[in-house]
């Protein structure tokens, strides 16, 4: 080889950087592209979220051991992790808290049954002896605002709520809304703690903070507005989506629900002293994207930051007038970022004018598989492991190459034809579908 060709052969330094660069990048590219692929068919974690309420309200009748009977019938229809209900205002087990009531019926003759159940023996003790026999993992779910005012003669409603009406939510009008309490409180936010705390010493395998259950959860209460206005002097009620200014006052007040968060943490800290681990906190939210969640009152990036969560929950509950997006992508790529969990949501009880469309369920099941999605909550699995034409897909839920099979099927797609009533299925059975009729809350509530 002469000099000459030799020299025209030769790169520079920087031309070597920059194609080594190019093929590590590419490389990386290709290789994220496999790991999402096969992280999308990876098996999944499928969790049920039942309710011991709707599954004696729907018997009408007890077996003496009800809290078994449930949990053995997700185990028979392949699920081995369940989100058991502890309460929402009042307590479904047995506590020791002055403030807590547990629900022993109220005004209709067909809860009477649920009462006497509740009364006979701690819930969730029963299930956390039988899930340590059988192997399977429980995470105890408290409703994080959810109160019913005098409904049903206020017994689905806690003494302590009841009788703190200077804590109770004020919607934008000025209304008092006793279905829920303000965070903006300390004295709330200590109940809540106090609930948590008791039972992550009885020894669940983790709590879920269920703050589906109800949005929004920050309001127009006369001192957090105050509190607003001596840091910023606006009137938060002029203020509405779009506006400048707006998105200030929701973190502002979003800033009460993760000082409550701050807090739990604190408290579980004593408990997980004890226990000699820490105790894992997963957050059910809905799905209707980060600005809208920061609009409930629920600021996850924060969450997230700061650690306060372990787990994330999505949920498609559809309550305001507003065009869902309908996709898990942010909270994926939040959740990778920050290396925690994320289940997607899919829920069994229908929503008001929707049917029960195997078709449906799946298509929204693989969609967040496909999303990042690292596992589904059945909300209402109670409900869902007794419907005949959604218990022959529940044992492989969780392998998403069945799910695409099942899917790929013409004849099953062609016995469950889609229309807006069907399609709509899976979404939270308190979704307002304005397809379908339903009136929405508008944004300009929040």
């Amino acid at each position: 080889m002469t000099a000459d060709s030799s020299a025209g052969s030769q790169i520079s330094r920087r031309e070597a950087v920059q194609r080594t660069s190019s093929w590590l990048l590419a490389a990386a590219a290709l290789s994220g592209a496999r790991a999402a692929e096969t992280a999308a068919n990876d098996p999944k974690i499928v969790w049920g979220i039942a309710e011991l309420f709707e599954w004696i309200y729907r018997l009408q009748k007890s077996t003496g051991h009800d809290t078994e009977d449930c949990l053995q019938a997700h185990l028979d229809h392949g699920i081995r992790h369940v989100i058991w209900a502890i309460g929402r205002s009042t307590v479904d087990y047995h506590s020791k808290l002055p403030a807590s009531t547990l629900y022993v019926g109220d005004s209709r003759p067909e809860t009477k049954i649920i009462g006497e159940v509740l009364k006979q023996r701690c819930t969730l003790r029963a299930a956390m002896a039988f899930a340590r026999e059988r192997g399977m993992t429980i995470y105890a779910r408290l409703c994080m605002n959810r109160h019913y005012g005098s409904g049903y003669g206020g017994a689905l409603r806690s003494r302590w709520a009841a009788e703190h009406p200077e804590l109770w939510f004020v919607t934008k009008k000025g209304k008092p809304d006793p279905t829920r309490l303000s965070y903006f409180f300390p004295e709330y936010r200590r109940e809540r703690i106090a609930i948590l705390a008791e039972v992550a010493a009885i020894g669940p395998h983790g709590l879920c903070l269920d703050f589906c259950r109800q949005v929004p959860h920050m309001d127009y209460q006369p001192k957090l507005i105050a509190a607003w206005q001596a840091k910023s002097g606006g009137d938060p009620h002029a203020l509405k989506p779009g506006d400048p200014g707006f998105m200030e006052w929701c973190r502002f007040r979003a800033g009460y629900v993760t000082a409550f968060l701050r807090e739990l943490r604190a408290a579980l800290g004593d408990v997980e002293k004890r226990l000699g681990h820490r105790v894992p906190v997963m957050a059910r939210i809905t799905d209707c994207g980060l600005d809208v969640n920061l609009m409930e009152g629920m600021d996850v990036e924060t969450w997230l930051k700061e650690k306060l969560v372990d787990e994330l929950c999505t949920n498609p509950l559809w309550w305001l007038h507003y065009k869902y997006p309908d996709t898990l992508a942010p909270y994926a790529k939040l959740a990778r970022a920050h290396g925690v969990k994320l289940w997607g949501g899919v829920g069994c009880l229908p929503a008001a004018k929707t049917r029960v469309n195997p078709v449906s369920f799946l298509r929204r099941v693989q969609r967040q598989y496909g999303e990042g999605a690292n596992g589904m909550a059945l909300y209402q699995s109670d409900t869902g492991i007794r419907y005949p034409i959604l218990t022959p897909y529940l044992p492989q839920l969780g392998d998403a190459a069945a799910v695409a099979r099942w899917l790929g099927d013409k004849e099953l797609l062609a016995r469950w034809p889609q229309d807006d009533a069907s399609r709509c299925y899976g979404l939270d059975n308190h979704s307002k579908i304005e397809a379908l009729g339903a009136t929405a809350q508008p944004m300009e509530n929040l």
